[in-house]
């Protein structure tokens, strides 16, 4: 369950994670790894309960599953992405 509303920190968190991670190295590679760092403290402070399969009831940046790399990543991914449509709100205003 994402928090809703969102506090300012969490805000914070989150427009931190939608920040382009700096070139990591001179080829012009961003690894999954480092936009993955970016958005989990959003994640972690927004996610109120987890019920995942072999992610921890209470996950950290220290103990939320990495691997299998491109899986980790999409699960990041789609719970950002959960967290930005609280974060930005409904985008079609009903009929009333």
């Amino acid at each position: 369950m994402i928090a809703d509303p969102l506090t300012i920190p969490q805000a914070q968190l989150i427009e931190a994670g939608m920040r382009l991670p700096k070139e990591e190295s001179t080829d012009g590679r961003v690894w999954l790894s480092v936009i993955d760092s970016n958005q989990l403290p959003a994640i972690l402070a927004c996610v109120e309960t987890w019920s995942l399969e072999n992610v921890p009831e209470k996950p950290t940046l220290e103990t939320f599953p990495a691997s299998p790399r491109a899986e980790s990543h999409k699960l990041i991914e789609w719970i950002f992405r959960e967290i930005m449509s609280v974060y930005l709100g409904e985008a079609e205003v009903p009929n009333e």
